[in-house]
């Protein structure tokens, strides 16, 4: 188990994936209860065999080649590799078919049978590689000029994973629901040093660079789920030749079973909630060090990073399971006979479309575990962020002064909800509940806006807030709702059928070629017809508007409540409520009859309906605002009329009221702290309702938002950059004007280098951008003002040090000229011709006969017990011999076939069973796999062998012994080493991706499957 490691990720999840769920009848409970053991393990150590045998390509002899081809153009290169470790996972599944009691989503008590699905799953890997290479090149007369380069990598990872899986079923063969118990840790140890020297024209650099990374994580979760209803997918994908399974929160599509034409079948269930809980712990620790930052002008350590934390979290979760579209789709071809390590065979077919497992299984592993990382996985994220953005913002304040470059105005602060969540300050009381407890919205809450007068355009401040008419008594009228082009529209019924259209599409007027419906509150349907007709047709009566508006009485184009005629007081301008020789009669709306004015109000229902007597509940509102500055009153009215009519100065029954001050006072440009009070009264003096004096800053106008300086290239020269943008969200301006202006700072003396402004023209936003010629190093500000008139209402100054940049060292221009005038450009250019020789050559060999014809990838599907059984690769030669690659023994298929992968093995039975007993308690690196064979002397060896010096690699601890001269002369390079047959260093994974992906481009198919 050592020494080769190519696509870790696959494998192992390859591996998890082959995982089954035995079922022993369809349609009915089984009669006898079955146990199985599967495993596959896999190892490295012939991954290069592996590939030649598929890709006919020697990894090899193509990097023997590789290293030739770099001594052939002049330089030494030597790559080496040791890669050691195992994958494994074992599978124990029962059934337990002795009558259970569970509960059902319901919460009802229910008899099931069960099967369960134990997984252990391991895998370890350690990993090293060197890269080591080195030029140099001597002219009479000069000193040389040459590298020496050392790249020393170190991985160390793992997976551990351990799941217990259980479903229910009833007698009908029916899934109710599962639970599910998962644990998984993931680790991750790698490391980077690079040693570099550099030499010419007799100076010389060195760098010593070393960056890693360690990271561990792991989650445990426990979860139950429970179908809103038994499901039939496993009888309906057992009898059909393909089956798609989704979850649906309509109630008219649940527990569907539609033929779809053909052998084909779509089931929709209510798939119900998955509820869990979850601990995770995370750490990491990730360094850079080494950069030579003194040779650049800077301090040494400059560009130093370490961050590193530790999480621990628990949680719980109660989510809808998702299942979209789980399909199973049947290959009807061949019907293959296998051995579950029984030694009874069972037919069984291939899913397409299914996972090689159960799919159910996997469909909930996947929903536990995205539940239980979310909010788990998003903190570490965060915190890894936060931990950079501060290493890297510390680094740039060292290296560049602290300049922040761009900036933006963000004054506001935080507000806490009732429940700990975080708003906006700005967002209480707006009228819209921002925290999800609704905390942050009053009963009643006024505060000051600016608006519009939408005639003249002048704007003014007013009042704006919300009453909750249940605070005042006032009973609620049913809504409906409308679509509007921005969204839906929400209507009291008041507005129903009152001859204007207040949706966009009328849907609120009746019309017979549009016969809408209404939904009552008892859940009753009648015709829109009949809604706000006069007539209750709803038992509950919520098709009729309640009895909140009252009595009112109209004059001079305005209203008083009913009970204010007559009451010896003028409450009309013109003293129409008053009774007088010069009144006209009074209309009975009920009888349509007219009465003497004189008996209004006289005690005595005159009309039918006693519309002549005034019932009308109303309140009175008073407001209040001034500017807590200066101590200005802004706004200040009384005696505001509060009812659940649209008629009211204050509509309660709508919630929101916008009343315009009146006073002509208009809002001043820029931020004013105004503090707001106000009070609501009933109609005899007494307060129901206060708003305690609230102050608040409100801004009016143009406001910049973008402002920046900073030194950038521009035609060829360094040149002071300024940048400054404002404006409003919507509204336009013709009296404002962005002035800048910017001064060199010296001595605490400004010098004016410029000063500039642009005018708002009718227009919401203005923008400014320059560039200025600047004289060398010193403090340069910005001033950015917002001016009316003479008066500036905003202003934001930003200002920069420019210092003399970072001078590279004179070693290093030095060193840079040596190699500008040497030889090595066409060095690198002769290797990079002999590797496009080495690469033509290799796409010209002829490919090794592949043996077959013809294969499949087959998670077996067993229509007798209705679950995926097993999965298979098999293969067919040209005279139809069928051979089993990996996966059970299947009848009249070889398990000896002609080309293998020998890394795979597939066991059964007893021997799978005796793994997984022994690996279920290996949880540490060292007890999945001997780490004793990954001897790094081994790798010592082969680069101490090719003439190597690895006494500073660090491989291992033994010393290296010494050499003398003769031996030096005699020994063979790597290249030489490998054509005698000699040990060669390991490849790189990520050089065998990259040579697979040539060969796939360079190596025509020669069979299609």
């Amino acid at each position: 188990m050592q020494r080769r490691l190519y696509l870790t990720g696959f494998v192992a999840l390859m591996m998890i994936f082959t995982v089954i769920a035995p079922i022993t009848t369809v349609n009915a409970t089984p009669s006898e209860e079955s146990e199985y053991y599967y495993g596959v393990e896999y190892d490295w150590s012939s991954l290069d065999s592996d590939i030649e045998n598929v890709t006919g390509l020697d990894i090899q002899e193509l990097f023997t080649e590789i290293m030739d081809d770099a001594d052939d153009a002049g330089f030494n290169l030597d790559i080496g590799q040791l890669t050691s470790g195992s994958s494994n996972v074992y599978v124990h599944q029962t059934e337990d078919i002795s009558p259970q009691t569970i509960e059902d989503a319901d919460g009802n008590d229910i008899t099931v049978w069960s099967r369960s699905s134990d997984v252990v799953l391991r895998h370890g890997l350690l990993s090293n590689a060197v890269i080591m290479t080195d030029w140099s090149e001597t002219n009479f007369g000069s000193d040389p000029t040459g590298f020496d380069i050392d790249v020393l990598a170190t991985a160390e990872n793992y997976l551990v994973v351990d799941v217990l899986y259980t479903e229910y079923l009833n007698d009908a063969y029916e899934l109710v629901g599962s639970d599910i118990g998962l644990d998984l840790t993931i680790g991750n140890d790698a490391d980077l040093s690079i040693d570099i020297e550099v030499e010419g024209d007799g100076e010389e650099f060195v760098v010593d660079f070393n960056t890693g990374i360690e990271f561990s994580y792991s989650v445990e979760t426990d979860a139950i789920w429970r179908l809103g209803a038994p499901s039939p997918i496993y009888t309906e994908a057992a009898q059909n030749e393909y089956t798609s399974w989704e979850c649906s929160e309509s109630a008219d599509q649940v527990g569907v079973t539609e033929i779809m034409g053909g052998e084909g079948a779509e089931v929709i269930d209510e798939c119900g909630d998955i509820v869990g809980t979850y601990s995770g712990t995370a750490d990491y620790n990730v360094f850079i060090e080494g950069i030579p930052t003194e040779e650049f002008g800077l301090d040494e350590g400059e560009f130093d990073i370490s961050i590193s934390d530790i999480f621990n979290q628990a949680g719980d979760y109660s989510e809808p399971m998702e299942i979209d579209e789980l399909e199973f789709e049947m290959s009807s071809e061949e019907v293959f006979e296998v051995d579950l390590g029984d030694g009874n065979t069972i037919n069984a077919v291939a899913c397409e479309t299914c996972p090689p497992g159960s799919p159910v299984m996997f469909m909930m592993i996947g929903n536990a575990l995205a539940q239980a990382s979310i909010s788990f996985g998003e903190a570490i994220a965060e915190d890894f962020e936060d931990e950079l953005e501060e290493s890297l913002g510390e680094i740039l304040e060292d290296v560049f002064g602290g300049d922040d470059s761009e900036n933006y105005d963000d004054d506001n602060n935080l507000w806490m909800c009732d429940n700990g969540e975080m708003i906006w300050d700005w967002e209480v009381n707006n009228g819209m509940e921002n925290c999800e407890d609704g905390s942050d919205e009053m009963d009643f809450y006024i505060r000051v806006v600016t608006s519009s007068d939408w005639e003249s355009g002048e704007d003014f401040y007013a009042f704006n807030g919300q009453l909750d008419h249940e605070m005042l008594g006032y009973e609620s009228i049913p809504e409906i709702t409308c679509q509007e082009s921005w969204g839906e529209r929400q209507l009291t019924i008041d507005n129903v059928n009152d001859g204007w259209e207040d949706c966009d599409d009328g849907s609120d007027e009746y019309n017979s070629s549009n016969p809408r419906s209404y939904t009552c509150e008892d859940g009753s349907i009648i015709s829109l017809e009949a809604v706000n007709n006069g007539t209750e047709e709803c038992a509950d009566g919520s098709d009729e508007p309640a009895d909140n508006e009252g009595d009112w009485f109209y004059c001079d184009g305005d209203h008083i409540p009913m009970q204010w005629v007559n009451n010896g007081q003028s409450n009309c301008e013109s003293g129409a409520d008053e009774y007088s020789d010069d009144s006209s009669d009074f209309y009975c709306d009920s009888d349509s009859s007219m009465i003497n004015f004189s008996l209004v109000n006289n005690g005595v229902d005159d009309c039918t309906g006693g519309e002549d007597e005034g019932e009308a509940t109303v309140f009175f509102m008073d407001l209040s605002s001034d500017d807590n500055g200066d101590g200005n009153a802004l706004i200040s009215t009384s005696g505001l009329l509060v009812c659940a009519s649209w008629h009211c100065d204050i509509n309660a029954m709508n919630s929101h009221y916008h009343y315009m001050s009146g006073t002509g006072v208009s809002p001043y440009y820029g931020e004013i702290e105004l503090c707001t009070s106000g009070q609501v009264r009933s109609e005899s003096g007494e307060i129901v309702a206060t708003f305690d004096e609230t102050c608040e800053d409100l801004y009016n106008g143009p406001e910049i938002r973008e402002w920046e300086t900073g030194i950038e290239y521009h035609d060829d020269d360094e040149e002071l950059y300024i940048f400054a943008q404002a404006g409003d969200y919507g509204e336009n301006f013709d009296d404002v004007t962005l002035e800048i202006t910017v001064n060199r700072v010296e001595d605490g003396q400004n010098t004016l280098l410029m000063q500039d402004d642009v005018e708002f023209m009718n227009e919401s936003e203005v923008s400014y951008e320059e560039f200025i010629d600047f004289s060398g190093p010193g403090e340069y500000c910005a001033e950015f003002d917002l001016v009316q008139g003479s008066s500036v209402f905003q202003s934001y100054e930003d200002c920069i040090t420019v210092e003399d940049g970072p001078d590279v060292s004179d070693r290093l221009v030095t060193i840079a000229e040596a190699f500008a005038e040497s030889g090595l450009e066409d060095v690198l250019e002769q290797f990079g011709e002999n590797l496009e020789v080495t690469f033509e050559e290799v796409s010209e060999n002829e490919v090794p006969e592949i043996p077959y014809t013809d294969g499949m990838w087959a998670p077996l599907w067993s229509n007798e017990h209705a679950t995926i059984v097993g999965v298979s690769v098999y293969a067919w030669d040209e005279d139809g011999n069928g051979f089993v690659l990996a996966g059970p023994e299947t009848e009249g298929y070889s398990n000896y076939p002609p080309m293998v992968f020998a890394s795979i093995n597939y066991i059964t039975g007893v021997p799978a069973q005796e793994a997984q007993e022994e690996m279920v308690d290996n949880d540490e690196l060292d007890e999945i796999f001997d780490v004793e064979i990954h001897d790094l002397t081994i790798l010592e060896e082969a680069l101490e062998d090719a003439g190597v010096d690895t006494s500073d690699l660090g491989l291992t601890e033994a010393e290296t012994p010494e050499t003398n001269d003769e031996t030096n002369e005699e020994e063979q390079t790597a290249e030489e080493l490998a054509e005698d047959g000699g040990l060669i260093p390991f490849i790189s994974p990520a050089f065998v991706l990259a040579i697979l992906a040539i060969a796939a481009f360079a190596i025509p198919r020669q069979k299609e499957d």
